[in-house]
């Protein structure tokens, strides 16, 4: 007949390799895990999204002390495609892209008016417009997109922006990598919102 002491030795024994044997089993599975996430590559995922997605603006600052300005010569080396700003008091803003209307109108120079350009600046940007068709794409061809850019499963959020996210089922058995980059996001109305830009990747 076994003894209280002798059962209670046993069952001493039992748990201990129980907790020992879960906390290797723990410890595997995380180390396991940790190196499949860091092995996710990430940065031709988000160099693929941002060339999609920014494009280089041109800014130039106008200051007129008498009647008018004229970009004849300046669109001639920066491009006719612009938006201009008016900051009042006679100074001026003029935005250079891609995407803007080809089709502005600056305004009616005569040879008694005074301006002076300031400096001349680039700044890559993430255009609206690109966003939207970016979006398009990913909830039309998902699929299609993904071997277009080479890349692995991805989806992005930006902040404040809920109309230009995009919702992905990401199955609870993946290792996931979410990243935030702070980015500037310009309208075609040369509007300029400071954004969190959220992507998410995983295998």
């Amino acid at each position: 007949m076994v003894s209280k002491k002798s059962q209670a030795h046993v069952e001493i024994i039992l748990a201990t390799t129980l907790f020992v044997g879960f906390i290797i089993f723990a410890f595997v599975f995380l180390n396991s895990s940790i190196k499949t996430t860091k092995d996710i590559p990430t940065d031709k995922i988000e160099r693929a999204i941002f060339g999609e997605l920014s494009e280089e603006v041109g800014k130039l600052s106008v200051v007129v002390k008498k009647g008018c300005y004229s970009l004849g010569e300046v669109n001639a080396e920066y491009g006719d495609a612009f938006y201009r700003v008016s900051h009042g008091a006679g100074r001026y803003t003029i935005y250079y892209g891609n995407f803007f209307d080809r089709n502005q109108k600056g305004c009616d120079s005569k040879e008694e008016d005074e301006f002076v350009f300031g400096g001349y600046s680039e700044e890559e940007m993430i255009v609206k417009g690109n966003i939207i068709d970016f979006k398009k794409r990913y909830e039309e061809d998902y699929s299609g997109l993904k071997q277009t850019l080479g890349v692995d499963n991805f989806a992005f959020e930006f902040r404040k922006l809920d109309d230009f996210s995009v919702e992905k089922k990401i199955p609870g058995s993946v290792d996931v990598i979410s990243k935030d980059f702070p980015v500037r996001v310009i309208n075609e109305r040369a509007e300029i919102s400071e954004l969190i830009l959220n992507i998410k990747v995983w295998r």
